[in-house]
């Protein structure tokens, strides 16, 4: 298939990107500038452009971008390094995604000959928190919170729009996205070296997580099976409470799991009340309920077969 990815140079998209040709596909990075090659279709959602021949020639599409919800790296949570979510940032993170919808709900709507096939890419904390409740894709999520309104009016919701015209549309909402080279990975890497893992408050709250090549995988298991639409939790089967989590991981990196309890308070302090509400304190049990029904096969079921993300 035809496939064009938006946020291809990101750190999930440069996964994708290759896998997607592995798989023999044909793929098309969206880009902001002059296209340098026949595989690359320039759009700017800031002001509504897109190469409407070139969207009219894609099977498929995989929309990855938009402003990064979490700093890109372990600095960007420093006070005055702009990742935290300031006024600014939630604006950058809102109208991100905002721009994008509407620039593809236009061009689906101008052509007859549109791609069949659309996949978000969302995240699992569109939940909040669930506390023990299993979370599945047909759990409504909660209100309230500013990514529920993200994702709801910019985010997943405008789609329904592109649904009405025959498209079939997937919502993939990953869990924590672990990978060497990623935020989370190198924040759990640095707390396990620094000897500092243990509970956040209780340490009761599920971590719902994913390692990037299931996550790819996932992707493109979505892609070539027509049985899947709508939202999809993309995260791996056993999500854990945060202190088995950070447990684990110091086990695996031969580290000490003895620091104690961080009260919620520090951790909202330390990168931001709301940003400390979505990282680390809210309980989200989810499960790929969807993904395991239609035989999707996970190569990380387990935190202890990512040894090598965390070691190398």
């Amino acid at each position: 298939m035809k496939v064009g990815v938006t946020g291809a140079s990101g750190f999930i998209g440069r996964h994708l990107v290759s896998a997607l040709s592995e798989s023999e596909h044909e793929v098309f990075k969206f880009v902001r500038r002059e296209p340098k090659g026949d595989n690359e279709i320039y759009w700017k959602p800031s002001k509504q452009e897109i190469d409407q021949e070139k969207f009219e020639s894609l099977d498929a599409i995989i929309h990855l971008a938009g402003e990064s919800i979490a700093p890109k790296d372990i600095l960007g949570f420093l006070p005055l390094a702009g990742g935290r979510w300031s006024k600014e940032r939630k604006s950058r993170i809102y109208w991100s995604r905002k721009w994008a919808s509407e620039t593809f709900i236009k061009a689906f709507k101008s052509s007859e000959n549109h791609p069949k096939v659309f996949i978000t890419a969302s995240g699992n904390d569109v939940y909040g928190d669930h506390g023990d409740e299993v979370v599945t894709e047909e759990t409504p999520y909660n209100r309230g919170q500013y990514l529920q309104l993200v994702v709801e009016e910019a985010w997943e919701g405008p789609l329904d729009e592109i649904q009405k015209l025959g498209v079939r549309i997937v919502k993939c909402r990953a869990g924590i996205v672990l990978g060497r080279g990623n935020v989370a990975t190198q924040i759990f890497t640095l707390i396990s070296k620094l000897n500092l893992s243990g509970p956040i408050g209780k340490g009761d709250q599920y971590f719902s997580w994913i390692s990037v090549g299931d996550l790819v995988s996932a992707y493109i298991f979505c892609l070539e099976n027509s049985n899947v639409y709508g939202p999809v939790n993309c995260t791996a089967p056993e999500p854990l409470q945060q202190k088995e989590f950070a447990r684990i991981i110091a086990k695996i990196m031969n580290k000490k799991y003895f620091a104690p309890p961080l009260p919620p308070v520090i951790m909202r302090l330390a990168v931001g009340w709301e940003l400390g509400e979505q990282l680390g304190l809210n309980s989200i049990r989810a499960i790929p309920k969807k993904l395991l029904k239609e035989g999707f096969e996970f190569q990380n079921t387990t935190l202890e077969t990512m040894k090598e993300e965390f070691t190398k």
